[in-house]
């Protein structure tokens, strides 16, 4: 039986937990169950079974899959749990959900973790999730500008373009539950390459990705790419 450990950001469960068969077995860090409740609250996604483990995941995602963090007594301290877990409870097909750093991840934790898909592949492809039919109404636009990456957050002379609310974490919102009510609430979204741009995609809300020069659009929407809903940060202009 296939097992999947989803072990990377708010925004990679977003996607993943809406694609994934039943069939499934899922574990998941448990910084991750807040965002699981709060879409399972909102009627967002169907109830399944996820065994939620406290790896040690205190960021935004497992310190192996960053740049910053990954050679850090955290990071092994994380793998050793994930190891633990793995010896605890054998029998299954392991995967995890991107190709990036899977040998390393396969040496410090001593297991043979699959990918679900290499690294690159545009990711709503990999996981075969359709393009919606949405409308074009604009007369509630929201805009959400920042990014857990600096360099993804919109810069204040794009968002002067666009004639909606400009909404932030921890001013105009402070939990999942109350994103989402704001996403649900909203006509038209306008997004950084981050969270709120995957839980408009979830919400079938149209919405627009707003990325830098030389960006990756690995996880753009099915929505964005049929409408040509994206453009970098120089090249857009307000319609």
């Amino acid at each position: 039986m296939r097992r999947v450990f989803l072990l990377r950001a708010y925004g990679d469960f977003a996607i993943a937990v809406q694609a994934l068969p039943s069939s499934d077995q899922i574990v998941a860090s448990l910084h991750l169950k807040p965002l699981y409740d709060a879409l399972l609250s909102r009627a967002c996604i169907s109830s399944r079974s996820i065994d939620f483990v406290d790896f040690g995941i205190t960021g935004s995602q497992l310190n192996l899959f960053t740049n910053k963090d990954f050679l850090g007594i955290d990071t092994l301290c994380q793998l050793s749990k994930i190891k633990k877990y793995t010896r605890a409870n054998p029998g299954f097909s392991d995967f995890v959900e991107q190709s990036a750093r899977l040998g390393l991840l396969n040496f410090c934790t001593a297991h043979s973790f699959q990918a679900l898909f290499e690294t690159g592949k545009p990711v709503y492809e990999a996981y075969g999730l359709p393009s919606h039919t949405l409308g074009e109404k604009k007369e509630n636009i929201l805009i959400f500008p920042d990014a857990r990456l600096k360099k993804r957050e919109i810069p204040s002379k794009v968002i002067a373009q666009i004639p909606g609310r400009v909404v932030r974490f921890g001013k105009d919102y402070t939990n999942f539950e109350e994103l989402i009510d704001l996403i649900q609430s909203a006509d038209y979204i306008y997004s950084a390459d981050s969270l709120p741009l995957h839980l408009a995609y979830l919400c079938s809300k149209p919405h627009y990705i707003l990325y830098p020069e030389g960006g990756k659009l690995d996880f753009f929407t099915p929505d964005a790419f049929a409408s040509g809903s994206y453009s970098t940060f120089n090249q857009f202009t307000y319609v």
